[in-house]
């Protein structure tokens, strides 16, 4: 599946899912509005129809239109109350609101039920009228207080909110998660596929060099043969050109055996290593190369570290590590090797202050066959990395921004003894 492809399948269903979501809410909303609005509708009426039937009584008992509402002031949820003659004249009215009556009766609407706005919220309006025995007309006007239900509104908007907020935090949560299994997904093909071409690239690396170690080596071994016995019999001026000759035949079966080397599956023979102990003895096997440059090892790895792995192999790792932090190392300058456990995994460096590594040759360092040095073969970083992978471990580095490189080896298992 392509990125775009991803995109496409993940964030279209996600929208959809969404606007779904928002539609049936809304219209979830507008239904319930509906109803409530048609509940508060059948209550007033019936309400209206209750007080029509004790006024009409009350007015023909005689009791003056002025007084008639002074008993209906403080009924729960009605707004307002107003009694109104034929020619709809207010003949007395009464309100939760003090001082406010919205009627008018050029502004009224022909319809029995409105809706209007208050300084206390909407207001839902019921007009009616009756008669009375005599035939006299009146008008009831009454409105009903909406507060509760914008209270409903306000809270289901900020429902709504809150869901679309944690849909979004969701939606966004799983994105992640799935494109994170995306990207590692494809990063894990790409790795499959850069592993399937290497191991076919060292398979012809491979019997090419067996190929050429067979056919080489016995011709090499007959003319190291033969060096040494012209070595011996050949006059004093001569002995300098043939030994000369011996140590290019050498140079070359040097060479066909780090091939061979660099190809060849590694046997790991595990061991419980203090790791304090093998840096001492790489250090003491590069002496004579770390006294020539006079730089300046800093050592901090702790004595009570160690670990399980190949002495052998790791003790070449770090060989060829420090090996090449001399190498880039100036006189005067400093190494410095430094081991720590992290989460039980051994973190194990070495930083120079040399001039750091190419940007444009970073990404194949490890490579086999690659260096910048004009006598290497290219083998030493690669059989590095091997020997860590088969420890289960990865090894990378970094440039400083001022100045050098730190190498760093992880490998899991380590412990304090």
């Amino acid at each position: 599946m392509k990125r775009k492809e991803f995109w496409i399948f993940f964030i279209i269903p996600y929208v959809v899912t969404v606007g779904l979501f928002i539609t049936v809410s809304q219209l979830n909303r507008n239904f319930i509005q509906v109803r409530v609005e048609s509940l508060i509708q059948d209550q007033l009426k019936a309400t209206a129809s209750i007080l029509k039937t004790q006024i009409k009584e009350m007015l023909e008992e005689g009791i003056p239109a002025g007084q008639v509402l002074d008993r209906y002031s403080g009924i729960e949820d009605i707004y307002f109350i107003a009694l109104l003659d034929r020619q709809e004249n207010v003949l007395d009215w009464r309100s939760q609101f003090e001082g406010y009556l919205p009627f008018s009766r050029y502004k009224r609407p022909p319809t029995e039920f409105w809706i209007i706005d208050s300084p206390q919220g909407p207001i839902f309006n019921h007009y009616s009228f009756f008669t009375l025995k005599d035939g006299t007309l009146y008008h009831l006007y009454l409105g009903y207080s909406m507060k509760n239900l914008a209270l409903l509104n306000d809270y289901y908007r900020r429902n709504f909110w809150l869901m679309i907020g944690i849909l979004t935090i969701a939606g966004l949560a799983i994105w992640a998660g799935v494109f994170r299994l995306y990207s590692h997904y494809l990063r894990a093909v790409e790795e499959t596929i850069k592993q399937a071409q290497e191991k076919e690239r060292f398979r012809e690396i491979s019997g090419f060099t067996a190929g050429v170690a067979h056919e080489v080596k016995n011709p090499l071994n007959s003319l190291a043969l033969l060096f040494e016995f012209l070595e011996k019999k050949a006059p004093p001026d001569s002995v300098s050109l043939i030994r000369s000759g011996k140590q290019e035949v050498q140079k070359i079966a040097t060479i066909i055996d780090r091939f061979s080397e660099a190809i060849k599956p590694l046997q790991l023979q595990q061991e419980k290593i203090s790791l304090a102990e093998l840096v001492k003895e790489e250090i003491l096997n590069l002496g004579r190369e770390i006294k020539e440059k006079e730089v300046k090892l800093e050592l901090e790895v702790p004595s009570s570290i160690f670990l399980v792995g190949d002495r052998l192999l790791l003790g070449r790792v770090i060989n060829n590590l420090l090996k090449n932090a001399l190498e880039v190392s100036t006189q005067g300058q400093g190494i410095k090797i430094k081991a720590i456990l992290k989460k039980k995994n051994l973190v194990f460096s070495i930083e120079d202050e040399g001039p750091g590594v190419q940007i444009e040759k970073a990404e194949d360092i490890f490579e086999p066959f690659i260096t910048s040095k004009k006598t290497g073969l290219g083998v030493g970083l690669y059989l590095a990395r091997k020997i860590v992978e088969a420890h289960s471990g990865k090894i990378y580095f970094k440039n400083k921004p001022s100045g050098g490189t730190i190498f760093t080896i992880e490998i899991p298992g380590g412990f304090y003894e």
